[in-house]
C-alpha cells in the first residue's frame, strides 16, 4: 500500500482525485492537505510515496512545499497540479525532479495513466531494494569468537578457511579488511548498502566491545576503499582499512594492518585511515612500555573502549615487530603480567588467572577479558563501593559452607574491620551475618536431604556442622521439623 498526498486549497479538487483513486481500487491510501505548510507536515508524519501539489496555494505554494518534501523525503514522486496547459514552472520543476504535472481540472484517464506509471515505478524500486537486501543478507556472516581468533592469528589452515567461507556463500578469496569503531551490529547491512556501486559484496564480520572487524571479499578493493572513504559521516564512524589480501592466507596480516590503521585514526581523531598512509617506526622498547602503562591507567579509570584500543595497538605493534611468534609471546607475557599485578593491586576481588604463554591469540583473549572485568568492577564500585565485595561474600559462603566461617575472617577477605562488616551485613545480606549464614546453611541442608538423598550426617558435614545433634536442633528450629523426617518413607510417616 502506497501513500498519496494531495495538497490543494480547493477541497473539491482534492475530493475529486480521492474519488477517482477509490473507485479504481488502486493500492493507494489518500491523505489530504489544504496548503503547502500542511502538506510538508503530513509528509513528515506519514512519509508520502506520491505527492500531488497544487502550485498556487495561499502561504506556502506548491514549489516551496516540494523543496521541503524533497529535502525530507527524497524518494517521493512529486506531481504538480496547474491550471495552465503551458507549464510556466518547468525550470523549477526540473530542478525539483518532478515526476509529472497534471492540468486542472484533472481528467480521469490522465490520473489513472499517471498513477499506473508511478505505482509501477514504485513496485520496481521496492523489488530492487528487497533483492538488494536479500543479496546482502545471504553474504553477511557473523564470525564466532573462536573462529575469528583462529583466523586473525593464522591458527587455521587454508583448506579449513576455504571450506568455511564456501559454506557461507563466499566464493572470492581476495579483498580487504576493515576495523570500524562506532558501527552497531544491526547497522552493518545498511552501512554497506549505502551508495554502493561496486557490485555484489561478500562480507564476514566480528563485533567486539570497542570495534567491528570486517572482511570484505571483492576483486575491486581499490574502488571499494575509495567509496568507503567518501561515504558521509552520518554514522560518526572511525574506519581503518588494511593492505588488500589476494589469497586467504594473507587475511591475518590484513586484519592486523587494518587494526593499526584504525588505531592511528582513533588517536588522530579522524574519520578514515588507510594502512598504506601510516608510517611505522622501527621497534622501540620505550613505545611498548608507554602503551602498557596507558593500558593500565585507562583500565583503572574504567575507560574500557580506550583501554581495549591501546591493548590492540600493543598486540599489533609487538606482533609486527617480532621476528618469531615466541618472541612476541614472551614480550607480551611480561607486559600482561605487570598489567594483572597492577590491576589486582588496585581493584580487589578480581579473578586471579595466570597470563597464558601458549599463543598470542590466547593472550589477546585473556587481556581483553581482563580489561572488561576490571572496567566493569570500576563502574560498579563507583556506584556502590560495597556491592561487589558483598557479592563476593555471598559467593564465597556458598562455595565454602562446609568450612568454619566467621565474620572476622570474611571481613578480612574484603579488607574492612569486623565491626563495620557486621553493620554492612544488614544492608547487603539482609540480616546480621550469623542469621544469614544459618539461613544459607539450612536451605542448603534441606536441598541435600530432599533432593540429593544425603544422610543427616552427610548434610550436617556439608553445611559446616561437626555435631549432628546440634545440626538437628538448628534444622528443627529453622524448618519446623526434624531433618530425619525428610528421610522417612511415606509408610513410616503414616
Amino acid at each position: 500500500m502506497y501513500t498519496l498526498l494531495i495538497a490543494d486549497d480547493e477541497p473539491l479538487e482534492c475530493d475529486a482525485i480521492e474519488l477517482l483513486v477509490t473507485r479504481a481500487n488502486l493500492p493507494v491510501r489518500v491523505i489530504k492537505a489544504r496548503n503547502g505548510t500542511e502538506a510538508v507536515e503530513m509528509d513528515k508524519r506519514f512519509g508520502a510515496h506520491i505527492a500531488f501539489l497544487d502550485i498556487r496555494m495561499p502561504g506556502m505554494d506548491g514549489i516551496e512545499a516540494a523543496k521541503h518534501i524533497r529535502a525530507q523525503n527524497p524518494a517521493c514522486q512529486i506531481v504538480f497540479l496547474t491550471a495552465w496547459s503551458t507549464f510556466e514552472f518547468a525550470q523549477q520543476a526540473i530542478r525539483l525532479r518532478a515526476s509529472e504535472y497534471l492540468v486542472k481540472p484533472v481528467q480521469r484517464k490522465e490520473v489513472y495513466d499517471l498513477l499506473d506509471r508511478l505505482i509501477a515505478a514504485l513496485d520496481q524500486q521496492k523489488a530492487q531494494a528487497i533483492a538488494q537486501k536479500e543479496e546482502m543478507r545471504e553474504v553477511l556472516n557473523l564470525f564466532s569468537r573462536e573462529f575469528f581468533a583462529a583466523l586473525k592469528f593464522g591458527r587455521i589452515s587454508e583448506e579449513a578457511m576455504q571450506s568455511y567461507f564456501s559454506m557461507q556463500g563466499i566464493t572470492l578469496q581476495e579483498g580487504i579488511a576493515l576495523v570500524i569503531g562506532g558501527l552497531e551490529e544491526n547497522q552493518v547491512q545498511s552501512f554497506f548498502l549505502q551508495g554502493r556501486s561496486w557490485g555484489k559484496l561478500q562480507i564476514s564480520y566480528f563485533p567486539s566491545v570497542d570495534r567491528m572487524t570486517v572482511l570484505l571479499f571483492t576483486n575491486q578493493s581499490a574502488k571499494v576503499v575509495e567509496q568507503i572513504a567518501g561515504l558521509d559521516e552520518e554514522y560518526r564512524l572511525v574506519i581503518g582499512t588494511s593492505l588488500p589480501f589476494t589469497c586467504l592466507t594473507e587475511i591475518p596480516h590484513s586484519i592486523t594492518t587494518a587494526s593499526i590503521a584504525y588505531t592511528h585514526a582513533y588517536r588522530q581523531n579522524i574519520h578514515f585511515q588507510r594502512y598504506s598512509e601510516v608510517l611505522r617506526s622501527p621497534k622501540d622498547r620505550a613505545q611498548t612500555q608507554q602503551l602498557a602503562t596507558q593500558m593500565i591507567s585507562l583500565t583503572l579509570e574504567g575507560k574500557r573502549e580506550k583501554a581495549r584500543t591501546i591493548a590492540h595497538e600493543l598486540l599489533d605493534y609487538v606482533n609486527l615487530t617480532s621476528e618469531r611468534e615466541q618472541d612476541a609471546i614472551d614480550e607480551l607475557y611480561e607486559f600482561f603480567t605487570l598489567f594483572v599485578y597492577e590491576i589486582s593491586k588496585n581493584i580487589p576481588l578480581l579473578p586471579q588467572d595466570k597470563v597464558p604463554r601458549t599463543s598470542v591469540m590466547e593472550q589477546e583473549i585473556y587481556v581483553m577479558d581482563r580489561i572488561d572485568l576490571a572496567c566493569e568492577a570500576v563502574e560498579r564500585d563507583k556506584q556502590d563501593r560495597y556491592e561487589r565485595p558483598f557479592a563476593f561474600i555471598r559467593q564465597y559462603v556458598d562455595e565454602h559452607l562446609s568450612m568454619s566461617l566467621t565474620s572476622e575472617d570474611l571481613a578480612a577477605l574484603i579488607g574492612i574491620n569486623t565491626k563495620y562488616f557486621s553493620q554492612l551485613c544488614k544492608t547487603y545480606l539482609g540480616s546480621p551475618f550469623v542469621e544469614y549464614l544459618t539461613k544459607v546453611r539450612m536451605e542448603k541442608a534441606y536441598a541435600l536431604l530432599s533432593d540429593e538423598g544425603c544422610t543427616v550426617r552427610e548434610a550436617a558435614e556439608k553445611t559446616g556442622f561437626t555435631d549432628t545433634n546440634y545440626f538437628s536442633r538448628v534444622f528443627r528450629q529453622y524448618h519446623g521439623h526434624s531433618p530425619s523426617s525428610l528421610k522417612e518413607s511415606p509408610a513410616d510417616k503414616e
